[in-house]
Protein backbone atom coordinates (compact mmCIF):
# COMPACT_ATOMS: atom_id res chain seq x y z
CA UNK A 1 0.00 0.00 0.00
CA UNK A 2 1.21 3.48 -0.89
CA UNK A 3 0.29 6.63 1.02
CA UNK A 4 -0.51 9.41 -1.44
CA UNK A 5 -0.92 13.06 -0.48
CA UNK A 6 -3.04 15.06 -2.92
CA UNK A 7 -2.73 18.87 -2.78
CA UNK A 8 -5.37 20.70 -4.83
CA UNK A 9 -6.66 24.26 -4.97
CA UNK A 10 -10.34 24.66 -3.97
CA UNK A 11 -11.70 25.31 -7.47
CA UNK A 12 -14.20 23.19 -9.38
CA UNK A 13 -11.98 22.99 -12.47
CA UNK A 14 -9.15 21.61 -10.33
CA UNK A 15 -11.16 19.35 -8.03
CA UNK A 16 -13.23 17.81 -10.86
CA UNK A 17 -10.32 16.09 -12.64
CA UNK A 18 -8.64 15.19 -9.33
CA UNK A 19 -11.55 13.31 -7.74
CA UNK A 20 -11.51 10.34 -10.18
CA UNK A 21 -7.78 9.89 -9.53
CA UNK A 22 -8.34 9.91 -5.76
CA UNK A 23 -11.25 7.50 -6.11
CA UNK A 24 -9.19 5.10 -8.23
CA UNK A 25 -6.26 5.18 -5.77
CA UNK A 26 -8.56 4.35 -2.86
CA UNK A 27 -10.31 1.59 -4.83
CA UNK A 28 -6.90 0.04 -5.51
CA UNK A 29 -6.23 -0.14 -1.79
CA UNK A 30 -3.94 2.84 -1.36
CA UNK A 31 -4.16 5.36 1.46
CA UNK A 32 -5.02 8.88 0.32
CA UNK A 33 -4.89 12.18 2.19
CA UNK A 34 -6.06 15.42 0.59
CA UNK A 35 -5.15 19.05 1.30
CA UNK A 36 -7.71 21.47 -0.14
CA UNK A 37 -10.15 24.23 0.78
CA UNK A 38 -13.11 23.97 3.15
CA UNK A 39 -15.60 24.07 0.27
CA UNK A 40 -14.44 20.67 -1.03
CA UNK A 41 -13.75 18.86 2.20
CA UNK A 42 -16.92 16.79 2.07
CA UNK A 43 -16.46 15.88 -1.61
CA UNK A 44 -13.16 14.13 -0.87
CA UNK A 45 -14.24 12.67 2.47
CA UNK A 46 -17.15 10.98 0.69
CA UNK A 47 -14.60 9.19 -1.48
CA UNK A 48 -12.88 7.84 1.63
CA UNK A 49 -9.91 10.20 1.77
CA UNK A 50 -8.52 11.92 4.85
CA UNK A 51 -8.88 15.68 4.36
CA UNK A 52 -6.94 18.58 5.85
CA UNK A 53 -8.28 22.06 5.16
CA UNK A 54 -6.02 24.91 4.08
CA UNK A 55 -5.62 27.80 6.55
CA UNK A 56 -7.83 30.83 5.82
CA UNK A 57 -4.95 32.81 4.28
CA UNK A 58 -4.51 30.05 1.64
CA UNK A 59 -8.19 29.19 1.16
CA UNK A 60 -10.78 30.95 -1.00
CA UNK A 61 -14.33 30.58 -2.28
CA UNK A 62 -14.42 30.35 -6.07
CA UNK A 63 -18.01 31.64 -6.08
CA UNK A 64 -16.85 34.86 -4.38
CA UNK A 65 -13.25 35.43 -5.38
CA UNK A 66 -13.35 39.19 -4.83
CA UNK A 67 -14.88 38.73 -1.39
CA UNK A 68 -12.47 36.04 -0.22
CA UNK A 69 -9.22 37.32 -1.78
CA UNK A 70 -8.49 40.84 -0.47
CA UNK A 71 -7.24 43.26 -3.11
CA UNK A 72 -8.62 41.36 -6.09
CA UNK A 73 -11.76 43.44 -6.71
CA UNK A 74 -11.59 45.87 -9.61
CA UNK A 75 -8.64 44.23 -11.37
CA UNK A 76 -8.79 42.75 -14.86
CA UNK A 77 -6.57 41.63 -17.71
CA UNK A 78 -2.83 41.52 -17.13
CA UNK A 79 -3.14 43.44 -13.85
CA UNK A 80 -5.39 40.69 -12.51
CA UNK A 81 -2.98 38.01 -13.72
CA UNK A 82 -0.10 39.81 -12.01
CA UNK A 83 -2.03 40.06 -8.74
CA UNK A 84 -3.19 36.43 -8.78
CA UNK A 85 0.26 35.03 -9.42
CA UNK A 86 1.62 36.96 -6.43
CA UNK A 87 -1.33 35.73 -4.36
CA UNK A 88 -0.55 32.11 -5.25
CA UNK A 89 3.05 32.55 -4.09
CA UNK A 90 2.06 34.40 -0.92
CA UNK A 91 0.07 31.35 0.16
CA UNK A 92 3.13 29.04 0.19
CA UNK A 93 3.91 29.21 3.95
CA UNK A 94 0.28 28.52 4.86
CA UNK A 95 0.12 25.62 2.40
CA UNK A 96 3.33 24.11 3.76
CA UNK A 97 2.07 24.38 7.33
CA UNK A 98 -0.54 21.75 6.44
CA UNK A 99 1.44 19.71 3.90
CA UNK A 100 4.41 19.24 6.22
CA UNK A 101 2.17 17.68 8.85
CA UNK A 102 1.46 14.79 6.48
CA UNK A 103 3.48 11.67 5.82
CA UNK A 104 3.44 10.45 2.24
CA UNK A 105 5.25 8.20 -0.22
CA UNK A 106 3.96 10.23 -3.16
CA UNK A 107 2.66 13.78 -3.44
CA UNK A 108 0.27 14.78 -6.24
CA UNK A 109 0.31 18.57 -6.45
CA UNK A 110 -1.83 21.15 -8.22
CA UNK A 111 0.44 23.23 -10.50
CA UNK A 112 -1.02 26.42 -9.00
CA UNK A 113 -0.35 25.29 -5.45
CA UNK A 114 3.03 26.97 -5.20
CA UNK A 115 4.08 24.88 -2.23
CA UNK A 116 5.33 22.66 -5.04
CA UNK A 117 8.08 25.22 -5.64
CA UNK A 118 9.37 24.67 -2.10
CA UNK A 119 9.00 20.88 -2.34
CA UNK A 120 11.05 20.45 -5.54
CA UNK A 121 13.98 22.31 -3.94
CA UNK A 122 14.25 19.92 -0.99
CA UNK A 123 17.02 17.34 -1.02
CA UNK A 124 14.85 14.80 0.76
CA UNK A 125 11.21 14.60 -0.17
CA UNK A 126 8.57 12.10 -1.33
CA UNK A 127 8.11 11.41 -5.03
CA UNK A 128 6.40 14.51 -6.43
CA UNK A 129 4.01 14.40 -9.40
CA UNK A 130 2.13 17.34 -10.90
CA UNK A 131 -1.59 17.21 -11.68
CA UNK A 132 -1.65 18.41 -15.31
CA UNK A 133 -5.12 19.92 -15.67
CA UNK A 134 -3.68 23.20 -17.04
CA UNK A 135 -1.79 23.81 -20.30
CA UNK A 136 1.80 22.62 -19.99
CA UNK A 137 4.08 25.64 -20.16
CA UNK A 138 7.81 25.72 -21.00
CA UNK A 139 10.33 27.68 -18.88
CA UNK A 140 9.84 30.73 -21.13
CA UNK A 141 6.48 31.14 -22.88
CA UNK A 142 7.12 30.94 -26.61
CA UNK A 143 3.69 30.35 -28.11
CA UNK A 144 2.86 27.58 -30.55
CA UNK A 145 5.49 26.37 -33.04
CA UNK A 146 5.63 28.60 -36.11
CA UNK A 147 4.30 31.75 -34.37
CA UNK A 148 7.44 33.80 -33.52
CA UNK A 149 5.61 37.13 -33.17
CA UNK A 150 3.29 35.79 -30.50
CA UNK A 151 6.24 34.21 -28.74
CA UNK A 152 8.12 37.52 -28.74
CA UNK A 153 5.10 39.30 -27.26
CA UNK A 154 4.79 36.74 -24.47
CA UNK A 155 8.49 37.06 -23.65
CA UNK A 156 8.08 40.84 -23.41
CA UNK A 157 5.03 40.70 -21.14
CA UNK A 158 6.18 37.82 -18.94
CA UNK A 159 8.64 39.77 -16.70
CA UNK A 160 6.06 42.48 -15.92
CA UNK A 161 3.37 39.92 -15.09
CA UNK A 162 5.55 37.53 -13.11
CA UNK A 163 8.06 39.96 -11.55
CA UNK A 164 6.32 40.68 -8.21
CA UNK A 165 5.54 36.99 -7.64
CA UNK A 166 9.12 35.98 -8.48
CA UNK A 167 10.52 38.49 -5.97
CA UNK A 168 8.07 37.25 -3.36
CA UNK A 169 9.12 33.63 -4.01
CA UNK A 170 12.76 34.61 -3.50
CA UNK A 171 11.92 36.33 -0.20
CA UNK A 172 9.77 33.49 1.12
CA UNK A 173 12.26 30.76 0.18
CA UNK A 174 15.25 32.66 1.56
CA UNK A 175 17.06 32.92 -1.75
CA UNK A 176 16.81 32.62 -5.50
CA UNK A 177 14.64 29.55 -6.27
CA UNK A 178 16.77 28.87 -9.36
CA UNK A 179 13.75 28.84 -11.66
CA UNK A 180 10.70 30.88 -12.57
CA UNK A 181 8.22 30.10 -9.81
CA UNK A 182 5.64 28.73 -12.29
CA UNK A 183 8.17 26.27 -13.71
CA UNK A 184 8.40 24.02 -10.67
CA UNK A 185 6.40 21.21 -12.43
CA UNK A 186 9.35 20.86 -14.85
CA UNK A 187 11.47 19.87 -11.84
CA UNK A 188 8.93 17.43 -10.40
CA UNK A 189 9.16 13.69 -11.00
CA UNK A 190 6.49 13.84 -13.70
CA UNK A 191 3.41 15.67 -14.94
CA UNK A 192 0.16 13.74 -15.34
CA UNK A 193 -1.01 15.78 -18.34
CA UNK A 194 -4.77 15.41 -18.74
CA UNK A 195 -4.90 15.51 -22.53
CA UNK A 196 -3.27 13.70 -25.46
CA UNK A 197 0.00 14.46 -27.29
CA UNK A 198 -1.85 15.99 -30.25
CA UNK A 199 -3.18 18.83 -28.09
CA UNK A 200 0.12 19.91 -26.52
CA UNK A 201 3.08 21.49 -28.24
CA UNK A 202 6.03 19.10 -28.68
CA UNK A 203 8.49 19.31 -25.76
CA UNK A 204 11.84 17.58 -25.78
CA UNK A 205 12.80 16.19 -22.39
CA UNK A 206 9.62 17.34 -20.64
CA UNK A 207 8.49 14.99 -17.83
CA UNK A 208 5.06 14.44 -19.38
CA UNK A 209 2.79 11.43 -18.97
CA UNK A 210 -0.31 11.90 -21.14
CA UNK A 211 -3.26 10.36 -19.30
CA UNK A 212 -6.20 12.00 -21.09
CA UNK A 213 -9.04 13.94 -19.42
CA UNK A 214 -10.18 12.39 -16.14
CA UNK A 215 -13.27 14.46 -15.24
CA UNK A 216 -16.56 12.58 -14.97
CA UNK A 217 -19.83 14.49 -15.50
CA UNK A 218 -22.79 12.13 -15.40
CA UNK A 219 -26.55 12.46 -15.00
CA UNK A 220 -26.21 11.26 -11.40
CA UNK A 221 -24.45 14.56 -10.64
CA UNK A 222 -26.46 16.86 -12.92
CA UNK A 223 -30.04 15.65 -13.58
CA UNK A 224 -31.40 15.86 -17.11
CA UNK A 225 -33.78 18.80 -17.83
CA UNK A 226 -37.34 18.30 -19.10
CA UNK A 227 -36.35 19.40 -22.63
CA UNK A 228 -33.59 16.78 -22.97
CA UNK A 229 -35.37 14.83 -25.73
CA UNK A 230 -35.19 17.97 -27.93
CA UNK A 231 -31.52 17.09 -28.48
CA UNK A 232 -32.60 14.13 -30.56
CA UNK A 233 -34.65 16.21 -32.98
CA UNK A 234 -32.23 16.04 -35.89
CA UNK A 235 -30.78 19.56 -35.74
CA UNK A 236 -27.03 19.98 -35.03
CA UNK A 237 -26.52 20.73 -31.33
CA UNK A 238 -24.17 23.60 -30.44
CA UNK A 239 -23.22 23.86 -26.78
CA UNK A 240 -22.04 27.19 -25.34
CA UNK A 241 -20.50 27.75 -21.91
CA UNK A 242 -18.34 30.25 -20.04
CA UNK A 243 -17.05 27.55 -17.74
CA UNK A 244 -17.78 27.10 -14.05
CA UNK A 245 -16.44 30.40 -12.67
CA UNK A 246 -16.53 33.27 -15.20
CA UNK A 247 -20.30 33.67 -15.29
CA UNK A 248 -20.76 37.06 -13.70
CA UNK A 249 -21.31 38.51 -17.20
CA UNK A 250 -22.86 36.10 -19.70
CA UNK A 251 -22.69 38.91 -22.25
CA UNK A 252 -19.07 37.95 -22.95
CA UNK A 253 -19.85 34.72 -24.79
CA UNK A 254 -23.12 32.95 -23.95
CA UNK A 255 -25.50 35.75 -24.95
CA UNK A 256 -23.60 36.72 -28.13
CA UNK A 257 -23.62 33.06 -29.20
CA UNK A 258 -27.37 32.85 -28.62
CA UNK A 259 -27.81 35.99 -30.76
CA UNK A 260 -25.42 34.69 -33.40
CA UNK A 261 -27.27 31.41 -33.91
CA UNK A 262 -30.87 32.58 -33.37
CA UNK A 263 -31.68 32.25 -37.09
CA UNK A 264 -29.52 29.21 -37.77
CA UNK A 265 -30.89 25.69 -38.18
CA UNK A 266 -29.22 24.45 -34.99
CA UNK A 267 -30.23 23.78 -31.40
CA UNK A 268 -28.24 25.95 -28.99
CA UNK A 269 -27.71 24.45 -25.53
CA UNK A 270 -26.34 26.95 -23.00
CA UNK A 271 -25.15 26.35 -19.45
CA UNK A 272 -25.10 29.33 -17.10
CA UNK A 273 -23.29 27.72 -14.12
CA UNK A 274 -24.80 30.15 -11.62
CA UNK A 275 -24.93 33.16 -13.95
CA UNK A 276 -28.05 34.95 -15.17
CA UNK A 277 -29.09 35.66 -18.72
CA UNK A 278 -30.47 39.09 -19.57
CA UNK A 279 -34.27 39.43 -19.14
CA UNK A 280 -36.54 38.65 -22.06
CA UNK A 281 -37.65 35.72 -24.19
CA UNK A 282 -35.10 33.36 -25.70
CA UNK A 283 -35.02 32.38 -29.37
CA UNK A 284 -37.03 29.25 -30.11
CA UNK A 285 -33.89 27.22 -30.84
CA UNK A 286 -32.27 27.80 -27.43
CA UNK A 287 -32.32 25.57 -24.36
CA UNK A 288 -30.76 26.64 -21.04
CA UNK A 289 -29.69 24.86 -17.86
CA UNK A 290 -27.50 25.76 -14.91
CA UNK A 291 -25.33 22.64 -15.28
CA UNK A 292 -25.57 19.59 -17.56
CA UNK A 293 -23.91 16.17 -17.53
CA UNK A 294 -21.16 16.42 -20.13
CA UNK A 295 -20.86 12.66 -20.55
CA UNK A 296 -24.48 12.70 -21.74
CA UNK A 297 -24.43 16.05 -23.58
CA UNK A 298 -21.18 16.07 -25.54
CA UNK A 299 -21.79 12.89 -27.57
CA UNK A 300 -24.87 14.69 -28.97
CA UNK A 301 -23.00 17.89 -29.91
CA UNK A 302 -21.85 18.99 -33.36
CA UNK A 303 -19.76 21.84 -31.89
CA UNK A 304 -18.92 23.53 -28.61
CA UNK A 305 -18.37 27.25 -27.97
CA UNK A 306 -16.22 27.77 -24.88
CA UNK A 307 -14.27 30.42 -23.01
CA UNK A 308 -11.28 28.06 -22.98
CA UNK A 309 -11.24 26.09 -19.75
CA UNK A 310 -8.64 23.35 -20.29
CA UNK A 311 -10.78 20.67 -18.66
CA UNK A 312 -13.95 21.49 -20.58
CA UNK A 313 -12.12 21.72 -23.90
CA UNK A 314 -10.46 18.34 -23.39
CA UNK A 315 -13.77 16.86 -22.26
CA UNK A 316 -15.22 17.93 -25.61
CA UNK A 317 -12.27 16.48 -27.50
CA UNK A 318 -12.75 13.19 -25.66
CA UNK A 319 -15.99 12.90 -27.65
CA UNK A 320 -14.58 14.28 -30.91
CA UNK A 321 -16.44 17.60 -30.67
CA UNK A 322 -14.83 20.48 -32.63
CA UNK A 323 -14.50 23.81 -30.87
CA UNK A 324 -14.82 27.57 -31.05
CA UNK A 325 -12.84 29.05 -28.15
CA UNK A 326 -12.93 32.74 -27.18
CA UNK A 327 -10.89 33.42 -24.05
CA UNK A 328 -8.09 35.60 -22.75
CA UNK A 329 -8.03 35.35 -18.94
CA UNK A 330 -5.92 33.00 -16.79
CA UNK A 331 -4.65 30.18 -19.04
CA UNK A 332 -7.41 30.57 -21.61
CA UNK A 333 -5.41 32.33 -24.32
CA UNK A 334 -3.05 29.35 -24.19
CA UNK A 335 -5.98 26.96 -24.61
CA UNK A 336 -7.33 28.99 -27.53
CA UNK A 337 -3.91 28.85 -29.19
CA UNK A 338 -3.80 25.06 -28.79
CA UNK A 339 -7.25 24.66 -30.32
CA UNK A 340 -6.12 26.49 -33.45
CA UNK A 341 -2.68 24.83 -33.54
CA UNK A 342 -4.10 21.32 -33.13
CA UNK A 343 -6.63 21.86 -35.93
CA UNK A 344 -9.57 20.85 -33.71
CA UNK A 345 -11.34 24.19 -34.05
CA UNK A 346 -11.00 27.96 -34.04
CA UNK A 347 -9.40 29.73 -31.09
CA UNK A 348 -9.21 33.46 -30.44
CA UNK A 349 -7.39 35.08 -27.51
CA UNK A 350 -10.11 37.63 -26.80
CA UNK A 351 -12.25 38.39 -23.77
CA UNK A 352 -15.43 38.38 -25.88
CA UNK A 353 -16.68 38.27 -29.46
CA UNK A 354 -19.50 39.79 -31.48
CA UNK A 355 -22.45 37.72 -32.73
CA UNK A 356 -21.17 38.21 -36.29
CA UNK A 357 -17.73 36.81 -35.42
CA UNK A 358 -19.24 33.91 -33.53
CA UNK A 359 -21.69 33.06 -36.33
CA UNK A 360 -18.85 32.87 -38.84
CA UNK A 361 -16.69 30.76 -36.53
CA UNK A 362 -19.45 28.31 -35.64
CA UNK A 363 -20.52 27.98 -39.27
CA UNK A 364 -16.93 27.31 -40.29
CA UNK A 365 -16.55 24.57 -37.66
CA UNK A 366 -19.87 23.00 -38.63
CA UNK A 367 -19.39 23.22 -42.39
CA UNK A 368 -15.72 22.28 -42.78
CA UNK A 369 -15.36 18.54 -42.08
CA UNK A 370 -11.66 18.92 -41.32
CA UNK A 371 -12.38 20.32 -37.86
CA UNK A 372 -14.53 17.37 -36.81
CA UNK A 373 -12.12 14.91 -38.40
CA UNK A 374 -9.24 16.37 -36.38
CA UNK A 375 -11.29 16.42 -33.17
CA UNK A 376 -12.12 12.76 -33.73
CA UNK A 377 -8.43 11.97 -34.26
CA UNK A 378 -7.68 13.53 -30.87
CA UNK A 379 -10.55 11.53 -29.34
CA UNK A 380 -8.95 8.36 -30.67
CA UNK A 381 -5.60 9.40 -29.16
CA UNK A 382 -7.28 9.86 -25.80
CA UNK A 383 -9.09 6.54 -26.02
CA UNK A 384 -5.80 4.78 -26.79
CA UNK A 385 -4.13 6.35 -23.74
CA UNK A 386 -3.69 4.76 -20.32
CA UNK A 387 -6.69 3.44 -18.40
CA UNK A 388 -7.19 4.65 -14.83
CA UNK A 389 -5.65 1.42 -13.51
CA UNK A 390 -2.51 2.31 -15.46
CA UNK A 391 -2.55 5.82 -14.01
CA UNK A 392 -2.73 4.37 -10.49
CA UNK A 393 0.28 2.15 -11.25
CA UNK A 394 2.18 5.16 -12.63
CA UNK A 395 1.49 7.14 -9.46
CA UNK A 396 2.40 4.37 -7.02
CA UNK A 397 5.36 2.86 -8.90
CA UNK A 398 8.79 3.22 -7.35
Amino acid sequence: MTRVLVCVQPARGHVGPTKPVVEALIAAGHEVAVVTGARYRQAFEELGAEVSVLPPEADFDETDLDGTIPGRAGLSGLKLARFELAHFVRAVPAQLSVIDEQEADVVLCDPLMMAGLALVRRNRRPRLLTLGFLPFMPPVPTGPPGHPLRGALLKTLAPWVTGPAQKLAKDLLGGDPGMLFTDWPLHSDGVLQMTCPGFEYPREGAPLHFIGPTTVSAASEHPLPSWWTDLDGGRPVVHVTQGTIANDDLGRLVEPTIDALAEEDVLVVATTCGGRLRPGPLPANVRVADFLPYDELLPRCAAMVSNGGYGGVNHALRYGVPLVVIGASEDKREVAARVTWSGAGIGRARASASPRTLRRAVRAVLDDPRYRARAQELAEEMAAGPAMDDVVKLITAG
